[in-house]
């Protein structure tokens, strides 16, 4: 990777870093509805506000996913493996206000919009710590296989992901990354061999291969991670991204059936 990129990258890092900062200050001026799960110190949290944010994306942009009817967020351990042991449970916590959300045996779950959760200024709140689990938006197109990804769905998962993360991170981080980036869209900033989005996903991969008609583009590899060209405009939404996995079963999280 070129040195000028692989600075624009450690910014990025440093944006996500400083958001995860913020969501560990004590209540104050800025964060005056945050409640804690009881006895889970730092759980994974988000602001509501933000995820709202990222709500009025996916609508904004639903051209990239037409087929994918609502946002879902998933919930997987930080290498993005599926989760080990129970499911954890989400709620949405604020001043005075308390709303329960279903999360399934797959670990997806939807934020519905709430005028109540909106005027507490809740925090969606898992009970499992920051540093075991972490919340991603999950945008799957209905009729993939297990081991497909469509890279319109990729790019809107990286839509809402940055709306997410601009939300919650200090002015100074996000100016940063807009002066480093020299845009303000940063998931277009990912275009080339140089430039690449990494993807996470349920189980250590052998190969990845972006593919559209007759065209074909070998992906690096390594570990749960495959690295995209995200912002290509040569390749459309239509585009497939063809997975092998590692191990000879694909990965299945608990109550999963074949299509996810």
């Amino acid at each position: 990777m070129r040195p000028r990129y692989a600075k624009r990258l450690a910014t990025l890092s440093l944006v996500l870093s400083a958001t995860a900062s913020a969501q560990d200050v004590a209540p104050g001026a800025n964060r005056e509805g945050v409640v804690h799960v009881n006895a889970i110190k730092n759980p994974e949290m988000h602001s509501y506000r933000a995820i709202v944010a990222g709500l009025d994306t996916f609508d904004d942009q639903h051209a990239l996913a037409p087929a994918v009817p609502q946002l879902r967020f998933v919930v997987r351990a930080r290498s993005g493996a599926v989760l080990a042991g129970d499911i954890p449970t989400a709620k949405l916590s604020g001043d005075a206000f308390t709303l329960p959300l279903p999360v399934g045996a797959d670990a997806l779950f939807t934020v519905p919009r709430s005028a109540h959760a909106w005027d507490a200024n809740a925090e969606l709140v898992l009970s499992r710590k920051r540093m075991d689990v972490r919340v991603w938006p999950h945008v799957r197109t209905p009729g993939l296989a297990d081991n497909q990804r469509r890279l319109g769905d990729v790019r809107l998962e990286c839509q809402v992901f940055v709306t997410i993360a601009k939300k919650e991170a200090p002015f100074w981080a996000v100016a940063l990354a807009n002066t480093a980036f020299l845009t303000g869209d940063w998931c277009s900033f990912f275009k080339d061999a140089d430039r690449t989005w990494s993807v996470t996903v349920e189980s250590p991969l052998a190969s990845a291969v972006l593919r559209e008609g007759e065209r074909t583009l070998p992906l690096r590899v390594k570990g749960h991670q495959f690295e995209l060209p995200l912002g290509d405009p040569g390749w459309s939404n239509e585009a497939i991204i063809d997975l092998a996995y590692a191990s000879t079963e694909p990965p299945v999280a608990k109550g999963e059936g074949a299509t996810p």
